[in-house]
């Protein structure tokens, strides 16, 4: 299993520039056809798609400017930065990373907000241009606090530095922009717990408006044309294979506790923790 291990290890730079590539293609050519190929009767959603793709984007990029391995060591969250961004600076990194952790939470939200405007449209008027903008405008803030309020997280290199002699003298041997915290502070604690915790009720109430969207497509089907009811569906599978989405995130939080409870340890793992979330 090791030797499986070392090659996955070798090859995370070339993951992250396939994940990279992949992730730009299909987000700008998302964009582009939400600017260029909408119907007229799917403008105010494509809005939601276009800020949706937008975050994506940012996404991605953060993920290739950072590629992040997670030092799990008890008692603290230590970063080692092994892309472009340790050419500039370890603050550069972590305040990619928080707005990396930011985006991830948004497109949750991006979800949610995508089948919360079907089922409002099932039951009232196609909401205004203006409202949707201000919608999700407005959901980006929860997010973008918690990240703003997460740079002043970072602790001088000189303690995190103090804390590896300390507690994992031996443990890194790779180079890279090394950032983290003072220990497990209320602030930390609150971070984590937000992230950890944000996908599951999101998940349910993604699931909730799912079923009712399609019960609410059975009752009216006799009231529906053809043509409108197929798009309804269309859109409804297309958000749910989206919706598949969130439960990706415990795949992180499966490997971080693995390494966390030291049931297998490897370098490989601690490099996977941000890439699966990707």
């Amino acid at each position: 299993m090791d030797t499986a291990m070392d090659i996955l290890d070798a090859a995370f730079p070339v993951i992250h520039a396939v994940i990279f590539v992949i992730g730009v293609v299909n987000n700008v050519s998302l964009l582009l056809a939400s600017f260029l190929r909408t119907p007229k009767t799917l403008n105010n959603y494509s809005i939601m798609i276009k800020f949706g793709t937008l975050n994506d984007l940012i996404s991605v990029f953060s993920d290739f400017f950072t590629m992040q391995r997670l030092l799990v060591i008890p008692g603290n969250l230590i970063y080692l930065s092994l892309g472009p961004c340790s050419l500039i600076s370890p603050r550069a990194c972590y305040l990619v990373y928080c707005m990396q952790l930011c985006t991830l939470i948004y497109s949750l939200y991006v979800m949610t907000a995508s089948f919360a405007y079907r089922m409002w449209i099932l039951n009232f008027s196609t909401p205004s241009t203006r409202t949707v903008v201000i919608v999700m405008i407005l959901l980006y803030f929860p997010p973008a606090i918690l990240a703003f309020a997460f740079t002043f997280a970072q602790a001088d290199i000189e303690i995190v530095q103090k804390f590896l002699l300390e507690n994992a003298p031996s443990y890194l041997t790779e180079p890279g922009a090394l950032t983290g915290h003072s220990g497990m502070t209320f602030h930390l604690v609150f971070t984590i717990l937000f992230v950890i915790f944000t996908p599951g009720p999101v998940y349910v109430i993604i699931m909730v408006l799912r079923h009712k969207i399609l019960a609410r497509l059975t009752q009216h089907s006799t009231d529906m044309s053809d043509r409108t009811k197929k798009m309804h569906g269309n859109l409804v599978q297309a958000l749910t294979v989206h919706a598949m989405l969130p439960p990706v995130t415990c795949i992180g939080v499966l490997i971080y506790l693995i390494l966390f409870f030291d049931m297998y340890h490897h370098v490989a793992l601690e490099k996977a923790i941000f890439t699966s979330q990707d």
